[in-house]
């Protein structure tokens, strides 16, 4: 059974394989079939073709034998074909169009007896050229547009188009077109012969313009490609389009016999030649277009232009008014206009607008005549006046009428401002819009701003004068002028006001009742336009107001009992003051003020203050007030009511003889009477020393005020003193002119005892004389003395108080005065002697996360010396109310102690270092409980447990002898300091009470705590050297004075930071001190100097020399500059050691003395960083400062950052005028010249991609010296596959890059392209970008020999773009695309090689060198490379499209093959041009190795590469030798120098392994490549490890080979690549001689090939009982 299943399987495959064959050979057979069938059928048809088109042409050539027998040509070529075969019987592909206009005789019959081997039908053809075209018009060109076949037949298309609003063309149809747009004539042709152009026609190809188009212009090229060939222009109603002669000369050096394009002119159509319906009918050459514009064409879209103006520089001011002056000019077009008219309407700010000046609804015919504001029209000869009136809308309507073409008329109105509101800087626009019928065709706005620009000074004239009566006269005088420059209008019914009692400034109102205005001295003057003196204006001509208190002005004033407050200026009833740009005016008046104007202020004097207020009608504030104010304050009077001055303590007894009256108190009480004494035996009273003088001076009022009435009080405030002997009371009188108080009599009052007395002038026997408005009225002087009473006290402070109560009298007018006093103090002191003394000491910084004291604390020291202290004494430590102050807190816990005893060695508490070391301190004891402390808080801190109080209370008396008693507090900052040069004062005030109400001030202590105190730095400024010129960036302390910089000591060109450090900026600091500076990573130190020292200690602070750090390896340097101490020059020694420098001070002063005892020292870096300098990356470099000790133990540090933002590469580009395809581009970089890092040699590497629609022209590559402008010759260029242009450049010089690329576009066409340059290796953010969208470029025409491309092949050295190679074999082959494969055409095959210029061309149509086809795909292919040279023999596809006549669009296959990509790199495999010649520049190299760098973990396995740069060596030996020296980076040669080094550099984060080559090598030479370690020495020991990057690496070699796997070594030749990998070292462990997990791994093995062999058992067996 089984077996027939199995035969029976076996004859169904047999069946079905023979199936299949049966199928094959069927498909092969019909294949055959269909193949022979078509064939069969089309073969009669193509025989008949061939003998028609045969015998035709057979018949033309023997017509035409006779022409032709003389000649002897060379193969003439057609357009169309690569070559001409004339075979009998065959097709001759020759256009027809060579033997145009030649009469034929047509006989098929007629043999035709040519010998075409001979050349016979090239001479036909070339005769057919030469007979062609006639002779006639040969100068003016070929007319394209002429009747007739002739011209027709090379006229390929014509047409008409209008611009439509979205920039696209439409041709013109029958539908209408909106507007007057721009009209478009494009005329394309063929089949021109180009010898005829020549010969016969001037090179020139015309076209006659269409009669309906004007204004028609050309873009002015005709282009091939990117070149331009000839010129199109407009001459004479024509287009001319004129060929150069080299190019027609060349294309037939070529065999191109004949030329197509096209060209095009836009223009407008001449609207006047429409129908009245705006249609016409327009016919060109052999098309005719119905155009329609609508109806009323001419009045929507003819042209028509206005020019509005205002003609007022300023506002033409007259009696009437302000007003403006405008000129509406308007011109018609050339196609006229019918129906014109124009409305002008007031856009902004009507408000301020009166009217149309002498126009109103009613229309009035204009005039020529210029009368005044009324408006007038100015018109051309022959031409009727058009009409004027204002519409329902307030608006002016010029009326016009019909215009004839380019007739022009001007309008002259004139608008007219209102008065009564503010015109001030209100923009008043006007717009004017010109209508042709009802169509609005064009407008114009213009403005006028009024301004006003003033000058309205108020001054006291002259001195103020005292009157014989005692009153004051001031006089004022009030200015106005109206600026003329920059004011434009006149300010109507102008104001002058001038107001005593103003709201906001104003005289007391308690003596203004006694100053009052002189109303008959107020004059006005005025000074008009173009005068130079002022003039007195007549008092008819305006007029003065006076009001009292209010607005209610009056003329006259009749008030008789009030005096008038204010006054106003204004213009007669009918003659208001109109003040003008350049007028000025000015009004003159005085003031009165009487004495009693002090007497009611009870002042020594009196502010008379009065406010001057400028009004006009047309420019008011905004609450409609004056439109400006200003206010003089005038200081009258200068009396002495009570003034009291207290002398210092007698040193000497003193006795005083009396002569006069003299008076006594009969008791003690305040009350007691004062009485005249008979006593003749007081004649004289004695002092005692110790006792303190006190005179007073009452009413010196010069003369004014009688004061007898007046009681006179003196108090002494404590009874720690009382008067001694008698007060001197002396009578005076002023006397006017000496101007002095003289003794007129004396009287004696006898004081002894008392504390306070009280008397009346009255009471001495000076009566009331009261000599009213005279100098006689008495002054009284007091002249006494008092003295302590005891002397059990400390310190007192004694306050005495002179004051006045009573009326003084002026003729009828009295005064009350009371509160009048006058005081003077005394510090008295007893015999318990007490010295305070109070001193800050130091600052403790707060500890870490305190939660008190948060500011850390200021110490305090309160030191007491004297005799004792009595008990109840208070001592009071209270924080400073003086302003420019910090505050500090006085907390529960700020008496940190109270000490008495006594130092030793004479030293002070200041002198330890700290709380505890004073604790610390024998013969000091804590006395702290004998003080009673209290806290207040006057200064009302916020806060908990903040005062700004400390009282100290002694509860018994203190013995001090020679004891002395210090009391420490502490206080906490309110702020710290947190900036450089921050400087915050802190004060603390002590004083002293013996009852707790009298205090004795001793003085206040200050501690000032800095930014920096010690040490602080900051940057001066950041700056850039160009080798001659600093330039700063104004970013630091020095604000961009960039003479600070020594620029003599500077190592060269680049971007600098200079700090600057200052020590000792507090003070605190003496003797000498180490400064040791950090230069930051990245930069180079370029000098160290002292740049100023402080105060006066130039001389004392300077380097110091310390030989000790030369024999330690410091490098001493010294440097001798101005410094900003007035220029004085200081020599600066300093030492330098790696990225360190250290500088030597002294000798520093504690003068504790913020920054006067300062040195500031300059440190100028230069920036070395490449990350900077060509990565563009802008970084913050951070110098670090420590400050040392002597012996080099620091103390404190400083730093200070500078923010330095690179200059960065320059790209820019221009485009040629007028704008073509080609693109210039520049780039500047290295601006200053700087030596930039590299990252070995001496050159760089400058990438430029260029975008993939850009084209390079490697020949117009320029590089120049920026600087001098010299031709940079040592640099290299080389443009990669990608379009990236790389150029190799010196390294220390400034240079700019030029070159030219070609946009890869057709003209017309908008295309995108961008450039971006940047250092190789560096982030491009080092560099610049250009961008360009949607770039176009016009030709006037394009031109083209037949329809053929060429091939021009340029070969140069890829590393060295300067270089072209000759030798070069390239081969080329057509191209079709088949199922979207690309297929090599083999029918026709180009071959060349390059030569010396390293040029090919193909496609110049002779010979095997074949005509090349637009639209067709190409295939290049490099056979043999210049000696030397590797080859590229990956085929390159190129193409150059070109649009089918009469489509708007490319193929869809052509645009198909355009978006092919090559599979291995997804980039566009066919590489399209759009020029008629394709310029493909190949490039080669010579040989090359690649390195690539790989790492290992210690285990073997791949690792993540480690960031550094990594450097590589090439040899000619095996041993890292050369057979010949290389020269290395010093410069010299050496056989163990390499001959090439590469790097390779990582940076942080990056995974993926990185290859670098060597170039230009030997193609048939072995090289040995060797990794470099630390010391430039090559890696040749893999076993051994070696430092690179100061990391320890195991290095070894590899080299993949041609099966796929690596073998060591590293031998390599061109086109090797060698792996270099390092392997991270580690310690290897020692082995312990087991075998490991090898005996598990065995065994697991044998465990899983019995599972599975056991798993192969069941699946058959379950297989078989299943079957």
């Amino acid at each position: 059974m089984q077996n027939k299943g199995t035969d029976y399987i076996r004859r169904i495959l047999r069946d079905k394989a023979r199936q299949k064959r049966w199928r094959r050979i069927m498909l092969c057979l019909s294949c055959i079939v269909v193949f022979c069938t078509i064939y069969v059928l089309i073969l009669p048809a193509i025989t008949l073709e061939k003998k028609t088109t045969c015998e035709e042409e057979q018949s033309a050539i023997q017509e035409e034998q006779n022409l032709v027998q003389e000649e002897d040509e060379s193969i003439v070529q057609s357009d169309d074909s690569d070559e001409v075969e004339f075979v009998s019987c065959e097709p001759i592909e020759e256009e027809t169009d060579d033997i145009e206009d030649v009469e034929i005789t047509e006989d098929p019959e007629e043999e035709m007896d040519v010998d075409f081997a001979s050349g016979e039908e090239d001479a036909i053809v070339a005769a057919a050229d030469e007979t062609v075209i006639p002779e006639a018009g040969a100068a003016d060109g070929f007319d394209l547009s002429a009747a007739g076949t002739e011209a027709a037949e090379k006229r390929k298309s014509v047409k008409l188009s209008y611009k439509k609003a979205d920039g696209t063309w439409q041709e013109f149809s029958q539908e209408e077109v909106s507007g007057n747009p721009p009209v478009k004539l494009e005329v394309e042709y063929e089949k021109v012969q180009i010898s005829n152009l020549l010969k016969s026609y001037n090179r020139k190809l015309t076209y006659q313009l269409p009669d309906l188009l004007r204004n028609v212009t050309t873009a002015g090229k005709i282009m091939e490609g990117s070149q331009q060939v000839g010129t199109v222009t407009c001459q004479d109603g024509k287009i001319v389009v004129e060929f150069d002669e080299p190019y027609l000369q060349g294309l037939l050096n070529k065999g191109d016999t004949t030329i197509a394009g096209d060209f095009y002119a836009e223009g407008k159509v001449n609207l006047s030649q429409l129908n009245p319906d705006g249609t016409t009918t327009l016919s060109t050459a052999d098309k005719t277009y119905q155009l329609n514009f609508g109806p009323d064409a001419v009045a929507k879209y003819g042209q028509i232009n206005i020019e509005k103006t205002c003609d007022s520089q300023q506002a033409i001011s007259t009696e009437s008014g302000n007003y403006l002056a405008y000129t509406i000019t308007v011109t018609a077009g050339e196609d006229r206009c019918p129906d014109v008219s124009v409305v002008d309407t007031i856009m902004s700010n009507l408000d301020c607008v009166d009217s149309y000046a002498e126009i109103s609804t009613t229309v009035q015919t204009l005039t020529a005549d210029q009368n005044g504001q009324k408006p007038y029209e100015t018109i051309e000869q022959d031409k009727n006046h058009g009409t004027i009136r204002t519409n329902e809308s307030g608006s002016m309507v010029w009326g016009i009428g019909n215009m004839a073409a380019y007739e022009s008329r001007t309008l002259t109105y004139y608008v007219k401002l209102k008065d009564d509101v503010n015109l001030r800087n209100k923009e008043i626009k006007n717009k004017a819009a010109v209508y042709s019928k009802a169509y609005e065709r064009a407008y114009k706005e213009a403005s006028f701003t009024p301004k006003i620009a003033y000058d309205m000074p108020k001054s006291q004239d002259g001195d103020i004068v005292r009157n014989s009566d005692g009153t004051y006269t001031i006089t004022y005088r009030l200015n106005f002028t109206l600026k003329k420059d920059t004011s434009n209008y006149a300010l109507k019914n102008f104001e002058f006001r001038d107001l005593l009692d103003a709201s906001d400034i104003r005289t007391d109102p308690k003596a203004l009742p006694y100053i009052s205005y002189n109303r008959e001295s107020l004059n006005l003057y005025v000074k008009k336009d173009g005068s130079s003196e002022y003039t007195l204006v007549d008092k008819e001509d305006y007029t003065v107001s006076w009001a009292n208190g209010n607005d209610n002005y009056v003329t006259p004033w009749n008030d008789s009992k009030n005096n008038p407050t204010r006054f106003k200026i204004t213009g007669a009833a009918d003659r208001p003051i109109t003040v003008k740009p350049g007028d000025s005016y000015y009004a003159t008046y005085t003031v009165t003020v009487k004495p009693e104007a002090l007497a009611a202020m009870q002042a020594n004097n009196v502010d008379v203050k009065n406010r001057y207020y400028a009004y006009a009608s047309n420019a008011k504030s905004d609450s409609g007030g004056a439109f400006d104010q200003v206010w003089c304050g005038v200081n009258v009077g200068n009396y002495k009511w009570d003034e009291k001055t207290v002398g210092t303590g007698t040193e000497t007894e003193q006795t005083f003889m009396m002569s006069g009256d003299k008076y006594e108190y009969k008791s003690s009480e305040s009350s007691a009477k004062l009485e005249k004494s008979d006593s003749q035996t007081d004649t004289s009273f004695t002092v005692p020393a110790g006792s303190y003088p006190y005179t007073v001076d009452v009413n010196q009022t010069l003369g004014e005020w009688d004061a007898t009435e007046v009681s006179m009080t003196d108090t002494l405030s404590s009874d720690k003193m009382k008067y001694i002997g008698y007060a001197k009371v002396e009578a005076c009188e002023y006397n006017s002119d000496t101007k002095e108080y003289e003794v007129k009599d004396t009287k004696w009052v006898k004081i002894d005892g008392l504390s306070s007395f009280t008397l009346k002038p009255l009471d001495l026997g000076w009566s009331n004389k009261n000599y009213a408005y005279s100098n006689k009225n008495y002054a009284y002087r007091f002249i006494y003395y008092a003295k302590p009473t005891d002397s059990n006290f400390s310190e007192v402070k004694v306050t005495n108080t002179f004051s006045l109560s009573g009326k003084v009298i002026r003729g009828k007018n009295s005064f009350q005065l009371d509160g009048i006093s006058s005081q003077g103090e005394v510090t008295v002191s007893g015999s318990f002697k007490m010295n305070v003394k109070k001193e800050s000491w130091y600052y403790e910084e707060p500890k870490t996360d305190a939660t008190i004291w948060q500011n850390g604390k200021l110490y305090w020291v309160i030191e007491v010396s004297g005799t004792a202290i009595m008990n109840d004494t208070t001592f009071r430590d209270a924080i400073s109310k003086d302003s420019n102050l910090t505050d500090s807190y006085l907390h529960s816990d700020s008496l940190a102690g109270i000490y008495m005893g006594k130092l030793s060695d004479d030293k002070t508490i200041t002198g330890y270092g700290s709380l505890e070391e004073l604790q610390n301190t024998e013969g000091l004891t804590d006395v702290t409980n004998k003080f009673t402390p209290v806290l207040t808080n006057d200064k009302k801190f916020t806060g908990t447990d903040n005062y700004s109080e400390l009282s100290l209370k002694a509860m018994d008396k203190i013995t001090l002898g020679e004891n002395k008693l210090y009391f420490i507090i502490r206080t906490e900052p309110q702020l710290l300091p947190t900036k450089y040069r921050d400087a915050f004062t802190y004060r603390n005030h002590i004083s002293t009470s013996d009852d707790g109400n009298t205090w004795i001030d001793h003085g206040s202590a200050d501690k000032l705590l800095c930014g920096g105190a010690d040490i602080l730095k900051e940057l001066g400024q950041t700056f850039t050297y160009d080798g001659t010129t600093v330039t700063s960036k104004e970013d630091g302390a020095d604000k961009g004075n960039n003479k600070t910089i020594v620029t003599n000591a500077l190592p060269g060109a680049g971007q600098y930071a200079a700090w600057a450090f200052k020590v000792n900026y507090a003070g605190e600091l003496s003797g000498t001190y180490r400064v040791l500076e950090t230069i930051p990573n990245g930069m180079e130190l370029a000098y160290i100097r002292i740049k100023w020292v402080g105060g006066q200690n130039f001389n004392t602070i300077n380097s110091k020399e310390n030989s000790g750090l030369e024999t330690s390896g410091w490098t001493k340097k010294t440097i001798s500059a101005a410094t900003d101490n007035g220029g004085q020059y200081k020599t600066t020694t300093y030492y330098v050691k790696g990225d360190q420098a250290l500088i030597e001070l002294g000798d520093f002063t504690a003068g504790k003395k913020r920054d006067d005892y300062s040195v500031d020292v300059q440190v100028v870096c230069r920036v070395t960083d490449p990350d900077v300098l060509l990565g563009g990356e802008e970084k913050t470099f951070m110098n670090y400062v420590t400050l040392q000790t002597a012996d080099g133990q620091a103390i404190s540090t400083a730093t200070s950052p500078a923010e330095i933002t690179p200059k960065k590469i320059a790209k820019t580009f221009t485009t040629t005028n007028p704008v073509s395809e080609k693109i210039n581009f520049t780039i500047e970089a290295n601006q200053f010249g700087a030596a930039l890092s590299t990252k070995d040699g001496t050159t760089l590497t400058l990438i430029d991609k260029l975008s993939s629609t850009l084209i390079l022209d490697t020949e117009t590559i320029r590089v120049i010296n920026s600087k001098t402008k010299a031709p940079v010759t040592d640099y290299t260029a080389l443009l990669d596959a990608d379009n990236t242009l790389k150029i190799v450049i010196p390294r220390n010089i400034p240079v700019t890059i030029t070159y030219t690329a070609v946009v890869n576009a057709p003209p017309g066409q908008a295309v995108s392209f961008s450039n971006e340059a940047y250092w190789e290796n560096y982030s491009s953010a080092g560099g610049d970008s250009v961008e360009e969208n949607n770039y176009s470029y016009a030709a006037g025409g394009t031109v083209g020999a037949g329809k053929n491309m060429k091939l021009k092949i340029i070969k140069k050295d890829q590393n060295n773009l300067l270089a072209t190679l000759p030798g070069a074999v390239f081969k080329m082959v057509p191209c079709t695309v088949v199922d979207g494969q690309i297929k090599d055409d083999n029918t026709k095959m180009w071959t060349g090689t390059t030569d010396q210029n390293g040029e090919i061309l193909f496609g110049e149509g002779s010979g095997s060198n074949h005509a090349m086809d637009y639209n067709t795909i190409y295939k290049v292919t490099e056979e043999t490379a210049p000696t030397g040279y590797v080859a590229d023999s990956k085929p390159i596809y190129i193409m150059v499209p070109r649009k089918v006549d009469g489509v708007s669009d490319y193929s869809n296959d052509v645009k198909q093959w355009m978006q092919m990509k090559d599979p291995e790199t997804q980039k566009e495999l066919i590489h399209v041009q759009y020029q008629s010649t394709y310029e493909l520049t190949v490039l080669n190299h010579k040989g090359e190795i690649t390195v690539e760098k790989k790492f290992k973990d210690p285990g073997g396995h791949d690792a993540n590469p480690v960031s550094g740069t990594y450097k590589f060596g090439l040899y000619e030996n095996a041993d890292g030798t050369n057979t010949t020296n290389s020269t290395n980076p010093a410069g010299t040669t050496s056989i163990t120098a390499p001959l090439q080094t590469i790097t390779i550099t990582y940076n942080a984060a990056e995974k993926d392994s990185k290859t670098a080559k060597f170039t230009n090598l030997d193609l048939k030479k072995t090289y040995y490549v060797f990794e470099l370690d630390d010391n430039g020495n090559p890696i040749k020991d893999s076993a051994t490890a070696a430092t690179v990057n100061k990391m320890e690496y195991f290095t070894s070699y590899e080299k993949p080979q041609t099966g796929g796997t690596a073998t060591g070594g590293n031998s390599a030749v061109s086109g090797d690549t060698v792996t270099v990998t390092n392997q991270i070292r580690v310690k290897e462990l020692p082995s312990t001689g087991s075998y490991g997990p090898l005996i598990f791994r065995l065994a697991g093995a044998v465990l899983i090939f019995f599972a599975g062999l056991q798993m192969l058992i069941n699946i058959k067996r379950r297989a078989c009982n299943n079957r």
